[in-house]
């Protein structure tokens, strides 16, 4: 009898290993944070989700953003070993999105109503929600407040008269005012008070739906930039062929300038450069706060050929938590993506804050494929344009991007 019992319970035992095992669920999961370099928290919250979720194994593959190019479509188009979730962003969503690749997420899920409405929109222009998102990143406006205090500014400017008032201060005390190279620092103040300023839709300029001929948002926003030039605010000349990511940086970063439009991903460098007090603001425009130009960093994504979609759900779900979230915002600087949730931004970052908080934030166009791709380089092309000729207007530029729409269908 006692033999027999402990056969009993040796067989429950093994059962019940067994069953344990096959309920485990292990989750291929991708993404370009997480290694050593940018850790992001990930190694943490991996840890925290496999102690709230027992059932689910992560097996997590750090893939370079570059490599993800190369790597996953191949897994992805195969069919057969997919990854369950990956790290994506919006290149990455329309071009595996248009392809089938990727799950709809469904704008019924509960996170989905909750991300801020500019993000929203950008989503789902279909009705398809293909990326849950995890960061954005800032675009906005470095202000060395010791260089404005030397001219008499007491405040950064927020509004295209304050940044007009401040440049003519700035140049009256031998102070270079600021930068505004035709890609990204230029391109970033035209587009913000263009679309801030336009009558409709940015992916209706995108589409050809609307002209960029026709556009009063930018007609006024390359008045506003004429108006930087006559105000002294920078040689415009010089700045259509300046180096945005190596030279800008170092006229910045060394005190040679008092303001940069740049993005918040410098902010931890400049902050290892002695004697240099900035902030980091919202960039001078049409609202009192500034405009905050927002783009999307990256965010979640579940393959269409899944095996395992409700435990990618679920580790989905752990991301929209915004504890979590913060964790991961506060590791690598990033911005928070839902409406109220806590950002990964120091203080010195409030007054960008402040136009996100008043809702005064425009999303980068083509990195949101509210513009096609080739206007990523149309617009810096554009830029440079006015800013060799800019005594001719802006029509032909914006006819040339106009153009480039057009050439792109």
């Amino acid at each position: 009898m006692r033999k027999s019992s402990l056969v009993s319970l040796a067989v429950s035992l093994a059962f019940g290993a067994n069953l344990a095992m096959a309920d485990t669920v292990t989750l291929d999961v991708t993404a370009w944070k997480g290694n050593k370099a940018e850790p992001a928290a990930m190694p943490e919250l991996l840890e925290k989700f496999h102690s709230e979720n027992p059932d689910i194994k992560v097996e997590f593959s750090y893939i370079s953003r570059g490599d993800t190019d190369v790597v996953i479509p191949p897994r992805l188009q195969g069919g057969s070993n997919p990854p369950d979730v990956m790290m994506v962003d919006m290149p990455l969503v329309k071009t595996w999105g248009e392809a089938g690749m990727l799950a709809d997420l469904g704008t019924d899920s509960p996170w989905f109503s909750q991300i801020t409405p500019q993000v929203r929109d950008s989503l789902a222009p279909t009705g398809e929600v293909f990326v849950q998102p995890l960061e954005i990143v800032g675009l906005g406006n470095f202000v060395n407040l010791d260089l404005l205090a030397k001219a008499g500014v007491e405040q950064p400017p927020k509004t295209i008269d304050q940044l007009i008032d401040a440049c003519k201060k700035l140049d009256a005390a031998g102070i270079s005012p600021m930068l505004f190279s035709s890609e990204l620092s230029g391109s970033m103040i035209i587009a913000a008070n263009g679309i801030y300023g336009s009558e409709v839709m940015p992916w209706d300029l995108g589409s050809g739906e609307a002209s960029f001929s026709d556009d009063e948002g930018f007609k006024k926003s390359f008045a506003m930039t004429q108006a930087l030039i006559d105000a002294k605010c920078f040689e415009p000349k010089l700045q259509a062929g300046l180096d945005p990511w190596g030279t800008s940086l170092t006229e910045f970063s060394s005190g040679n300038v008092a303001m940069l439009p740049q993005g918040a991903w410098n902010i931890g460098s400049f902050d290892k450069q002695e004697n240099l007090n900035y902030v980091f603001t919202a960039l001078p425009g049409g609202a009192e706060t500034g405009i905050a130009l927002d783009t999307f960093g990256m965010g979640w994504a579940i393959s269409s050929s899944t095996k395992h979609k409700e435990a990618a759900q679920r580790f989905l779900a752990f991301f929209a938590d915004q504890e979590n979230l913060g964790e991961f915002l506060k590791a690598d600087s990033g911005y928070n993506p839902y409406v109220g949730g806590p950002s990964g931004l120091p203080e010195l970052a409030q007054g960008y804050d402040e136009a996100r908080s008043a809702g005064n934030i425009v999303m980068w166009p083509v990195f949101m494929n509210h513009w096609p791709a080739t206007m990523n380089q149309g617009l810096n092309d554009g830029v440079a344009m006015f800013l060799l000729n800019s005594s001719d207007g802006p029509e032909e530029v914006l006819e040339y991007w106009d153009e480039a729409v057009e050439d792109s269908m």
